[in-house]
């Protein structure tokens, strides 16, 4: 979003939060003196300044004021309905909070102490929680908001292939952000990590495409997208490594009896599945099929092997 849209976007949010009656567009025109002189030129922009404050959840109210003959729009904003009220966290919350916290890197001024301090939880409990996660370059991120907020179409490189795409949804998962939206090249829907995104570029036409009705984001279970015959694969999980899977992988887990877990994969592509359980390292055992377990210890005597060579 640019620098100068933001700031009015902020300022006519303040406006309405400091009224304490219902402000016409007009008031609001003068009050903020950053709209164009033009009466055409300001309705359009206002609009749009209206629909990115609805974008991003202001419940904002439209009232009618004045007489029936002469009577106009004024819109107003109730506190109540705006701010966060106190969430009376419990300890426990308030480390899941922290760990929030700790696993994404926040962008701008606002640090996460700040921001958990907004929330009332703040903590300076020095918790390892494992790998934290990053959004990557903080600039494509904050311009993909743009391209979403606004429906502009976006032009990147991906994979060493130029795409132009209509953003549909950002999310996260996995450790990593993802942008989903119509590939305009095929056609089809498809998604991509924003940290492996170059050469972002966002088009200047606002509106220039229509969010579908229904829309799913990023398939996560890439393993089980391929040309090997299906099996269902069981892997023994470590009791400390379950609520990861249980997350990052989307699927159900069967506790044992001491703790552990078995979780049971649909896989139809062996070598994504033998790298995704690779990430959990000596954490997670392959027990059935059998091949697969020989894949998996094939793939590890290769990478010994590797690393033997690299560093004699």
């Amino acid at each position: 979003m640019a620098a100068e849209k933001l700031e009015r976007i902020l300022k006519l949010l303040a406006e309405l939060l400091n009224a304490s009656t219902p402000q016409t567009a007009e008031e609001l025109r003068r009050k903020i003196n950053m709209y164009p002189d033009n009466l055409v030129a300001f309705r359009k922009q206002f609009s749009r300044d209206k629909a990115a404050l609805k974008d991003m959840g202001v419940p904002l109210d439209v009232i009618s004021v004045g007489s029936s003959g002469k009577s106009a729009e004024a819109y107003f904003l109730d506190n109540k309905k705006y701010y966060l009220p106190d969430l009376d966290l419990t300890d426990e919350e308030l480390s899941q909070l922290n760990y929030a916290s700790n696993s994404i890197h926040l962008l701008g001024e606002l640090t996460e102490e700040e921001a958990l301090r907004k929330l009332g939880g703040y903590s300076k409990q020095g918790v390892d929680y494992g790998t934290s996660a990053s959004i990557g370059d903080p600039d494509v991120f904050n311009r993909l908001f743009e391209a979403l907020s606004e429906k502009k179409k976006a032009s990147f490189s991906y994979s060493s292939k130029d795409r132009t795409l209509e953003p549909y949804l950002l999310q996260f998962k996995g450790e990593h952000w993802y942008l989903t939206g119509r590939e305009i090249e095929t056609g089809s829907v498809k998604s991509f990590r924003t940290d492996r995104i170059q050469g972002l570029s966002i088009g200047d036409i606002p509106d220039e495409y229509v969010l579908p009705d229904s829309l799913s984001g990023a398939d996560f279970s890439y393993f089980s997208y391929g040309d090997d015959d299906e099996v269902i694969a069981k892997v023994l999980i470590d009791k400390s490594h379950i609520s990861w899977v249980k997350s990052n992988l989307d699927i159900p887990v069967t506790i044992n009896t001491d703790g552990d877990g078995v979780a049971a994969f649909t896989v139809k592509n062996y070598e994504s599945f033998i790298n995704r359980v690779l990430l959990l390292l000596d954490h997670a055992e392959i027990l059935e099929p059998h091949f697969l377990k020989e894949k998996l210890i094939e793939r590890i005597k290769h990478l010994q092997n590797s690393y033997e060579e690299n560093n004699a």
